[in-house]
């Protein structure tokens, strides 16, 4: 009866140890700010401990191996990824915080009008992604912003990039396919990537859509100048200068200035908005639109007017230069 006794009072001591005693489960770790720590796949309970050690997180290994052994008995595995670690988190905290695998969130905002070459970049500057990344169809990535996680690969972020497109797509083609005077999906990315590129003005994106519907119902060329831009740049960079008349004679497939109708692929990633102004485009009569000294844009349904908003354009930046 005493020996039971006594194993009772050394199991009470014990766990009471390593529960509050230096470093104890229910104890605060040792940080006076918020750091992260990472667990690396494969890394075994030893190699977390130890590492949690050296970093003075925790004084000494024992109170974490015998907690991950209790969580490991309720078949809780501790998961690796990065792990926002608080002051005044104890160390009990942090064992359930790494079993549930409850890793730090980055997120990552795409703009609109970013060619899928500029996206790639951007991915490829974060340094907690891995791998290295095969390029999407141009267009094909829908800008918004994206969660991402210590360890992840690129190529799976810009797929998700791909699979929300893809999912615009199955929620809005089938509804507006038999009225819009596109014939596909793809003809629908590449004006609204036009659009995009064309106005950062949500209350002009259906307008601008309006005009090159009208133009290419009139077999007329779109003209539209940030195809200009893809063409020269192949989509990697944007001109950080006004486009020249030698420009507009550049031979390619983009140059909508020399050829009709669509060029054979978007130019850009376009907006969910610029995609929805395509398929429900203002219904005008305007041909032309230039740009005017508010931001925003004058449109025309005849080349005299047109010529009419170009000139007083003109006279603006004329005076603005002197």
């Amino acid at each position: 009866m005493r020996y039971v006794t006594f194993i009772v009072l050394l199991i009470s001591i014990v766990g009471a140890f390593l529960a509050y005693g230096p470093g104890g489960l229910l104890k605060p770790l040792r940080v006076t700010e918020n750091i992260t720590f990472i667990i690396k796949k494969g890394d075994s309970t030893q190699t977390i401990a130890q590492s949690l050690e050296e970093q003075k997180i925790i004084p000494h290994t024992l109170s974490f191996l015998a907690g991950a052994a209790f969580i490991k008995l309720k078949r809780q595995p501790l998961k690796h990824g990065e792990y926002l670690i608080e002051p005044k988190l104890t160390l009990w905290k942090l064992l359930q915080k790494i079993a549930k695998g409850e890793v730090v969130v980055h997120y990552l905002t795409i703009p609109e009008g970013l060619t899928v070459y500029e996206v790639s970049k951007k991915l490829e500057e974060i340094s907690i992604l891995n791998g290295t990344i095969a390029l999407p169809s141009e267009g094909t990535v829908l800008p918004k912003t994206y969660d991402y996680y210590w360890g992840e690969s690129k190529q799976q972020v810009i797929q998700r990039m791909v699979k929300n497109m893809d999912s615009l797509k199955n929620k809005v083609w089938a509804l507006y396919e038999k009225q819009s005077a596109l014939k596909s999906w793809d003809e629908v990315l590449i004006l609204a990537s036009i659009v995009e590129k064309e106005t950062g003005l949500p209350e002009e994106r259906d307008l601008v859509a309006s005009v090159y519907l009208n133009r290419l119902k009139k077999s007329m060329p779109l003209q539209a100048d940030p195809t200009i831009i893809y063409a020269a740049t192949k989509g990697q960079t944007s001109f950080h200068r006004p486009i020249s008349k030698s420009d507009l004679t550049i031979d390619s497939s983009y140059n909508t200035y020399t050829k009709k109708g669509l060029p054979p692929t978007p130019i850009a990633c376009p907006g969910e908005a610029s995609i929805m102004a395509v398929l429900k485009p203002a219904q005008t009569e305007y041909l032309y639109f230039v740009a005017n000294d508010t931001g925003g844009h004058e449109f025309s349904t005849n080349l005299k007017a047109h010529n009419k908003h170009v000139q007083t354009l003109r006279t603006i930046e004329k005076k603005r230069k002197k």
